[in-house]
């Protein structure tokens, strides 16, 4: 009777291990059925009716929000209020 076969399993291992950790580990755009990538970060400041748009916050943070580059460019706030937008964000 033949031993089974020792070695990888999946025929991966710690290389495909790697790239799945690194997808997961993607940032994705928090507006719903949306999957691009994010590039943004939206914080709201409800007291000074104001939205600020910079580079991407720190991961989970619940009161902040992150945007691809379409929905950035799209944002649209309450009216009264003023969008801030953070200066290395422009091209």
């Amino acid at each position: 009777m033949a031993r089974p076969r020792r070695g990888r399993r999946g025929g991966g291992g710690v290389s495909q291990v790697r790239d799945t950790v690194t997808v997961m580990r993607a940032r994705v755009c928090s507006k719903v059925g949306c999957a691009r990538e994010a590039v943004s970060t939206l914080t709201y400041d409800y007291a000074d009716r104001m939205a600020a748009v910079g580079p991407l916050g720190a991961a989970g943070d619940p009161h902040a929000h992150d945007l691809c580059a379409i929905h950035t460019e799209r944002l649209s706030v309450p009216q009264g209020w003023v969008v801030v937008r953070h200066e290395t964000l422009r091209t």
